[in-house]
C-alpha cells in the first residue's frame, strides 16, 4: 500500500510541470480542461499510468527545466553519468536525500557494514558519502597504491570502485602482503569472473555488486547468500520493456521522472531469491548502446563470460569488425600460455584477426620513488610569486628541507585522499612531522610557518586550529619584519575561529599588517580560508546577512575576486565582521590611510547593509547612490549591480525576475552563454542567480529557473580538484566493448 501511495503522490507532483503534461493526457491520466488549471490524476489513475509512453534520457537532456517541480527543498545536486560524453544535471530533494541514504544502509546491513565502517572510494569518480567514508583518485602508480595501503593499514575498511580499476589496484598488490579489507564493492560496470576472481584473491575478501542509477532512485546490492542483485523497491518502480529498464522514482519530488528509460538492459528473475528476501531481483546486462557481435549473435556484455585464466591476471577486450585487440597482464613468474584465451575467443567470436597486447609494468612495487632535484628557493619563487597549477599539475617537489612542507601544501591543495571532514591521516600524519621539526634557515622556516597556518584552513577541530595557529605564529614571527607580506597569513584564520579568539588574533597583528600586499600564496589562503569561514558561518548562524546571501562563500570569493588588486586588511576585517557579526577591530581600521573613493563608499554601502539587516525599512537606491555616482569602469559599474541585488536580499524585497535576468546577462553573460564585453566573475552573482530560480519558477519560466539552480553551484576548491584528478584518469571503462568503425 505505501508503493501505491508513494507513486500517487509523485505522479501528483509529476503532472504539474510542462515536460509531461501532454504525455500525461495522452495516455488519460490527467483531467485538465484549462490550460492554467492544475491537473488532477484521474479516478482509475493506476491503470491509465500503465498505459503512459516512457520518456528516453535523450528528450529530458534536451529540456530539463520543463521537468522541474520544486526549487525551494533542492538539497542534493548529481549529474548523470555521461556514458557516451553526454549528461545533464539533475535535482532532489531532502525526502529523496534521506531514503537514499537508508536505502543505502538497510543494504550495508547484510554484509556487516555499519556506520562505523569506513568505505573508501578507490581509483574512481566517486565521493565520499558518509563522515567514515574516504576517497582516493589519481594514477594507479606507487604513491597511490601506498596510499591505500597506509588508509587500510590505520582501519579495516571496505573498498568501492569500478571493477575495471579495482583489478588495476590488484594486479600491483599480486604480490603484496595486503592489510585486511572487509569487503569489495564494484559498481558502475559490469563485474566479470575472472575479475571478481582476481579480487578475491588478492584482497581476501566478499566481492559485493553494487547497481544505481541517481537520477531515477535506482540502487541495488547483491545479497550474500545467492549472490543475486536485489532491487530497492521501496524508492522505485521498477519494469522492463522489451528488455530495457524503466523505473519511476517515488521519492523525487523536485524533478521527478515517471516511466523513465534510463538506458539499462536488465533480466528480471521469474523465481524468488533463494535468500528469502522480499522484492525484485535482476541481472545487469550492459547499456543499450553496448552491443558485440558474437557467434551467438548481438550480446550486452552482461550475457558474456569472461572467465580467468592460469596465467593471466587481467585482460581487456576491444572488437572492432573482424580485427580483435586483447590487452592483457599476466602473471609473475608463470610461462604465458594463450591456448585457453585463444580458445575461447573462438568459441565466443568465431574467425577474427586477434592481436595481443602485453603490459608487464604494473607488478611490483617501485621503492625509489623519481625524486626531482629542484632548490628549495625555486619552490618558494613558484608559490609566491608564480602559478600554483603550474607545480601542480608537474607534481615536481624541492628535494632539499622543504620536501616535506611541499608535500603538505600538495596533499592540501591537490588532494588524492580526500574524507568528509578534516584531513586524512596521511595528512595529518605529515603536518605533525613539520610541527615537530622546525628549521633554521631564515627563508625554509618562514615558508613552513605560512604552510602550517594555510594548514589550519582544512582542520575541524577548533582546539588543534589554536594549538597548531599558536606554534606557526611563533615560528613566522620570529624570521620575518614588520613590513613582511606574510604577516597577512596571521589574521586570515579570524574568519574561522571564534570571536574572542579572532579579536585576539586583530589586537595583537592588525597595526604590523595594515599594509601588507597580497602575493600568490596569500590569495590561496584567502580562497582556502574563504571556505572555512562560510562552514563557521552555516554553523554559528551569527548574522541575518548569511541567511539572507546564500551560500555566504560566493560573497567573499567575490569581493577577493574583485578587490584583489588594491587589497588592504580592511577587507578582511569588513568580512570578519559580516562572519562573525560584530568588528574584530577598531573602525578606523577599516577606511585607513584609503584614498579609493570606489573603495571607501562601497565600505560604507556595506555598513549600511550590514545594519539594514533588521531594519528592512532601509532605502536600497538612496544608499547605493553614492557607490554609482563614483563608480567608473564596467567592472565597478557592475558592481553596483551586484551591491543592490544582495541589499535587497538582505531587506528582504523580492528581485523583479526578467528584470533582473537581463541585469545578470547584460553583466556577466551566465545565463546566454555569451560573454559580456568586459571581464566579469561570476560567482557574486551566484546568491541573486538562486534568488531569481524560485522567482522565474513562480512565473512559469521552469527552463529559466533550471538555468539558475544550474549556474548557482556552491564553489568548493578542493571537491573540485579531486574531481579534475578523477575525471582525468579514473574514466568507466568495460573489459569487453565493440567500437563502432565508422
Amino acid at each position: 500500500m505505501n508503493d501505491i501511495a508513494n507513486l500517487k503522490r509523485v505522479l501528483e507532483v509529476a503532472a504539474t510541470v510542462p515536460g509531461n503534461r501532454v504525455r500525461f493526457q495522452s495516455a488519460g491520466l490527467i483531467n485538465v480542461s484549462s490550460c492554467n488549471e492544475k491537473p488532477q490524476l484521474v479516478s482509475n489513475w493506476l491503470w491509465a499510468f500503465m498505459q503512459l509512453s516512457p520518456i528516453d534520457k535523450q528528450t529530458v537532456r534536451s529540456s530539463p527545466g520543463l521537468f522541474l517541480a520544486d526549487v525551494t527543498d533542492v538539497v542534493y545536486r548529481g549529474m548523470t553519468s555521461g556514458s557516451r560524453g553526454k549528461h545533464y544535471i539533475y535535482f532532489a530533494g531532502s525526502e529523496w536525500n534521506q531514503a537514499r541514504i537508508a536505502a543505502r544502509k538497510h543494504s550495508f546491513t547484510w554484509w556487516g557494514i555499519d556506520d562505523s565502517t569506513p568505505v573508501i572510494n578507490v581509483a574512481s569518480r566517486l565521493l565520499p558519502v558518509r563522515p567514515v567514508d574516504m576517497a582516493i583518485a589519481g594514477i594507479v602508480d606507487d604513491n597511490f597504491i601506498k596510499s591505500l595501503l597506509n588508509l587500510l593499514q590505520e582501519r579495516p575498511a571496505v573498498i568501492r570502485g569500478y571493477p575495471s580499476r579495482i583489478c588495476e589496484v590488484a594486479v600491483r598488490l599480486f604480490c603484496e602482503r595486503v592489510p585486511p579489507v572487509l569487503g569489495v564493492i564494484c559498481t558502475g560496470e559490469n563485474l566479470f569472473d575472472y575479475q571478481k576472481e582476481l579480487l578475491e584473491t588478492v584482497f581476501g575478501a566478499n566481492v559485493i555488486e553494487e547497481y544505481g542509477c541517481q537520477e531515477t532512485g535506482i540502487s541495488g546490492m547483491t545479497c550474500p547468500e545467492a549472490g543475486r542483485l536485489h532491487l530497492d523497491t521501496n524508492r522505485c518502480l521498477y519494469e522492463v520493456i522489451d528488455g530495457e529498464l524503466v523505473t519511476t522514482d517515488l521519492f523525487n519530488y523536485v524533478m521527478p521522472l515517471v516511466r523513465y528509460k534510463c538506458g539499462d538492459i536488465l533480466q528480471l528473475y521469474n523465481e524468488p531469491c533463494p535468500c528469502g528476501r522480499s522484492g525484485l531481483t535482476a541481472k545487469v546486462l550492459g547499456r543499450i548502446e553496448d552491443k558485440i557481435h558474437t557467434l551467438e549473435g548481438i550480446k550486452y556484455p552482461g550475457e558474456i563470460t569472461m572467465p580467468s585464466f592460469d596465467s593471466i591476471l587481467n585482460y581487456q577486450v576491444v572488437r572492432q569488425d573482424d580485427k580483435i585487440d586483447i590487452w592483457l597482464q599476466p602473471k609473475p613468474s608463470i610461462e604465458l600460455l594463450l591456448e585457453g584465451l585463444g580458445n575461447w575467443v573462438d568459441n565466443t567470436f568465431g574467425e577474427v584477426n586477434v592481436q595481443i597486447l602485453l603490459d608487464e609494468s604494473n607488478y611490483n612495487l617501485q621503492t625509489e620513488a623519481k625524486k626531482h632535484k629542484n632548490e628549495d628557493n625555486r619552490w618558494i619563487r613558484t608559490i609566491t610569486a608564480g602559478q600554483w597549477a603550474d607545480w601542480l599539475k608537474q607534481g615536481w617537489l624541492p628535494s632539499g628541507n622543504l620536501n616535506k612542507t611541499a608535500q603538505l601544501l600538495q596533499q592540501l591543495m591537490n588532494p588524492a585522499v580526500v574524507i568528509n571532514s578534516g584531513l586524512p591521516s596521511q595528512t595529518q600524519a605529515l603536518l605533525q612531522t613539520i610541527l615537530d621539526s622546525p628549521h633554521d634557515e631564515p627563508q625554509s622556516e618562514k615558508i613552513t610557518a605560512r604552510v602550517l597556518l594555510f594548514a589550519c584552513n582544512f582542520i575541524t577541530d577548533t582546539a588543534e586550529i589554536k594549538s597548531i595557529y599558536n606554534q606557526a605564529s611563533q615560528r613566522l614571527l620570529a624570521v620575518i619584519s614588520s613590513n613582511d607580506v606574510a604577516l597577512i597569513d596571521l589574521l586570515i584564520p579570524s574568519l574561522y575561529l571564534d570571536t574572542d579568539f579572532a579579536c585576539n588574533i586583530w589586537a595583537n597583528y592588525s597595526k604590523k599588517a595594515r599594509f601588507s600586499k597580497l602575493d600568490a600564496f596569500s590569495i590561496h589562503n584567502l580562497l582556502s580560508a574563504i571556505e572555512a569561514a562560510a562552514q563557521f558561518a552555516r554553523k554559528s548562524r551569527l548574522t541575518p546577512i548569511v541567511k539572507s546571501l546564500r551560500p555566504i562563500v560566493s560573497i567573499l570569493i567575490g569581493d577577493l575576486n574583485f578587490f584583489a588588486p588594491r587589497f588592504g586588511i580592511w577587507l578582511l576585517a569588513h568580512w570578519c565582521e559580516l562572519i562573525h557579526g560584530q568588528t574584530v577591530t577598531p573602525m578606523e581600521v577599516l577606511q585607513a590611510s584609503l584614498s579609493d573613493r570606489f573603495v571607501n563608499n562601497w565600505l560604507m554601502w556595506r555598513q549600511q547593509m550590514l545594519k539594514a539587516g533588521n531594519d528592512i525599512d532601509i532605502n536600497i537606491d538612496l544608499t547605493l547612490s553614492k557607490l554609482r555616482s563614483v563608480a567608473k569602469s564596467p567592472q565597478e559599474k557592475a558592481r553596483v549591480y551586484i551591491e543592490q541585488g544582495y541589499g535587497m536580499l538582505v531587506i528582504r524585497r523580492q528581485l523583479e525576475p526578467l528584470q533582473w535576468l537581463k541585469v545578470v546577462n547584460q553583466n556577466a553573460g551566465i545565463l546566454n552563454n555569451q560573454s559580456p564585453n568586459h571581464d566579469i566573475d561570476p560567482v557574486p552573482w551566484i546568491p541573486i542567480i538562486l534568488s531569481l530560480a524560485q522567482r522565474l519558477f513562480e512565473i512559469n519560466e521552469p527552463e529559466l529557473a533550471y538555468q539558475c539552480l544550474v549556474a548557482s553551484a556552491t564553489p568548493n576548491s578542493r571537491t573540485s580538484a579531486f574531481e579534475r584528478l578523477a575525471f582525468q584518469v579514473n574514466d568507466k571503462q568495460s573489459v569487453i566493448l565493440e567500437l563502432d568503425a565508422r
